[in-house]
């Protein structure tokens, strides 16, 4: 691991952290859960790969690597949430007008069945190139999710690799008490186990810290080269659940339901900007 991803994922926070205070949006928990994911991915994505976000929550996130890619100006960043001409550009929930989205972010689950269909248009046109889909835990709950993972399965799309952001918490409270048991019936269903044992379409499944910027690079980049190379490698996708904390980076953003919709005022921003500065001295 040869890049500093911590200080990266830092400048990533203070950034989306003032885009998010300034716009006077909300989703500021749900964007820190998932910025290490982010930081990693972006910067070792190769040609002919695409992204598919399906949390479109995690707007401000989306947009501020977007223009770390050069698909949209930077400064359009200081556009985030604000009406130009009638019009507000860069929303707080990520929509296809903005260059390299490429599912809409208001309604859930939609995002795997993006992913899978371009998963399998770039497999029948012997296309170059890995399809990431990054979800939220939440989305689990949703039906068009197992639709997808099915046809994944079936198609046998090992071009296409599922990051769940898990942290733990959806819109109305923690995930495992409004819908338990959707993680035991994802890892049992396509479990890769099930598909050797059976000869049918299965999933490989990983798990580790979405935190963990070593962890986060061995799973997406590594992992999928030490599968391909062994003896009974069958062509399967790959969902790789990150355990990750809601908020992560403000101590007092972390771990709870409070900052999933309310806004940053003037005087938690400053606070928040005061941990994530101080967290460049310490490193």
């Amino acid at each position: 691991m040869d890049k500093n991803y911590k200080e990266l994922a830092r400048q990533a926070r203070i950034k989306i952290l003032t885009m998010i205070h300034n716009a006077g949006t909300s989703h500021i928990a749900s964007n820190f859960s998932c910025i290490d994911i982010f930081t990693v991915l972006y910067e070792n994505l190769k040609e002919g790969d695409e992204v598919v976000v399906s949390k479109g929550w995690a707007a401000a996130t989306i947009y501020y690597f977007l223009a770390k890619q050069g698909k949209i100006p930077y400064e359009d960043l200081d556009k985030f949430g604000k009406e130009i001409d009638g019009k507000i550009p860069y929303l707080g929930l990520a929509e296809t007008n903005v260059n390299g989205v490429l599912v809409n972010g208001g309604s859930m689950g939609h995002g795997l069945g993006t992913a899978v269909g371009i998963a399998f248009a770039k497999k029948r046109a012997k296309e170059k190139g890995v399809v990431y889909c990054i979800m939220s835990d939440g989305e689990l709950n949703e039906g068009t999710t197992w639709e997808g993972a099915l046809l994944a399965a079936q198609h046998r799309l090992d071009n296409l690799v599922v990051l769940i952001d898990m942290n733990g918490w959806q819109a109305m409270g923690k995930t495992a008490e409004i819908l338990p048991s959707v993680f035991p019936h994802w890892s049992e269903i396509f479990h890769s186990d099930y598909g050797r044992q059976r000869l049918l379409p299965s999933w490989y499944i990983r798990g580790g810290n979405g935190h963990n910027y070593e962890m986060i690079e061995s799973l997406i980049f590594e992992e999928p080269k030490r599968l391909k190379a062994l003896k009974d490698y069958l062509p399967q996708p790959m969902c790789i659940q990150f355990e990750t904390i809601k908020g992560k980076g403000v101590s007092f953003f972390e771990d709870h339901l409070l900052y999933h919709y309310k806004h940053v005022e003037k005087e938690e921003y400053e606070k928040a900007l005061k941990e994530l500065e101080n967290e460049a001295s310490i490193s």
